[in-house]
Parts: structure tokens; C-alpha cells; sequence
């Protein structure tokens, strides 16, 4: 929690004083955070557990955006411009958030303004990822899909060992189960990954940056 990018620069007495700002909130698996359409009051950090970020379209159809573990950041957006919330999110597992509200955020960056510019730098990351994860998305075939999806994960630290099911693993790469069962075994002939019960364990992953990209 305390290697967030949030507080990247930060000497460790300036993060205790960082975290003095945030309230602690606790939510048993599968209770809502917020909906899709909120008024945003707090961006929140993942303290422990695991939280599923997802955009409800016309029709019903869900696509989840992110599976986020500690150390990482959601909600900031509405935080900043007070506007709605684009997606909803919901505790995977039994999870502890620290949550920032406004009013906060604004009496810690006039203490610590490097804590603006981590923020700032967050964004801009998450940008050119949305805009490279369209660009694969839109125009790339099931096997890119399904790499860049863990390769994502693997960016965000949560592997090399994943506990996931390949539903979950669908819902990330916008294609169906089937797929995605398909996918994972040819990869896994290939010696890309490797599978078990609940899991895709990453063996290879200059070779899964190479696949999620068009380039193997």
C-alpha cells in the first residue's frame, strides 16, 4: 500500500502523513463500492483484497475494465471534477479501501503537492493505455486479446500466478469463455503459460508482450 504510485517520491514519514488523510472502509465480498452514474466524492486505494471494475452498456451487457489489488488506485476521476462515476465497482473479495474524499485531497496536496503531480502522472499513464487497449481491442484477433489482458494483470502486479477463472479472464478481454479456454490451452502448448485449477500461471512473459502485440 505504501508503494503506491500515488506517494512515488514521498519519504516515509510524508506517506504516514499521506494516509492520515484517507477514512478506512471495509467491504465484505460482493458488496457495491458505487454504481455507474454516482456523483464521484472519493477516489479510493486498495488496502487488501481485490475490487472489479466494470461499465454496464444498453441492453445489460457488463464489461469489466479492471481487477485492482492493493497498492492501486480507483475513483479518481469524479474526484477531480466532481462529475458522474463512468463505471461501477464491486468487492471481489473481502476488501479494505482507504478512501479519499475531496475536502481531504485538497488539504493534503497543500501539504504534500507532490501528491498532485503522482495523481497527474496516474492519469496520463491510464490514458495511453485506454488509448493502446482500444486499438488492440477494436482491431486485434481473440489470441492478442486474451495476451494483452494478462499482460495487463502482470503490469499491475498481480501475477505471475493468477487466481482466476476464465470467465473473469473473458470480461477483460472482451471476448466470450469459450474463446478464452481456447486461447489459454494454445498458449499453454506453446509453453506461454501454464494451467491449473482457478489459475493462469504467466511462464514466458517477453514472449506474452510479444503475442498481446502483434508480434508472435
Amino acid at each position: 500500500m505504501k508503494g503506491s504510485p500515488l506517494f512515488h517520491g514521498l519519504a516515509p514519514e510524508e506517506v504516514d502523513l499521506a494516509l492520515s488523510y484517507f477514512q478506512r472502509r471495509l467491504y465484505p465480498q460482493g458488496k457495491p463500492i458505487f454504481y455507474q452514474g454516482d456523483l464521484g466524492q472519493a477516489l479510493y486505494l486498495v488496502a487488501s483484497g481485490k475490487v472489479r471494475l466494470f461499465r454496464t452498456h444498453l441492453g445489460g451487457q457488463e464489461r469489466t475494465l479492471a481487477l485492482l489489488g492493493p497498492g492501486e488506485l480507483f475513483g479518481e476521476m469524479s474526484l477531480l471534477d466532481e462529475g458522474e462515476r463512468s463505471a461501477s465497482a464491486v468487492a471481489v473479495e473481502d476488501t479494505e479501501l482507504l478512501a479519499l474524499f475531496r475536502e481531504d485531497y485538497l488539504a493534503l496536496i497543500r501539504r504534500l503537492p507532490l501528491v498532485a503531480h503522482n495523481l497527474a502522472a496516474l492519469l496520463a499513464r491510464r490514458l495511453r493505455e485506454a488509448d493502446l487497449e482500444l486499438d488492440l481491442l477494436s482491431f486485434e484477433e481473440a489470441r492478442n486479446r486474451v495476451a494483452y489482458a494478462l499482460l495487463k494483470l502482470l503490469r499491475q502486479g498481480l501475477g505471475p500466478l493468477f487466481q482466476i477463472r476464465h470467465h473473469e479472464l473473458a470480461a477483460l478481454a472482451g471476448t466470450s469463455r469459450e474463446t478464452v479456454s481456447r486461447v489459454l490451452h494454445a498458449l499453454a502448448a506453446e509453453g506461454v503459460v501454464r494451467l491449473g485449477p482457478g489459475t493462469v500461471e504467466v511462464r514466458e512473459a517477453a514472449l506474452l508482450e510479444e503475442i498481446a502485440f502483434g508480434l508472435a
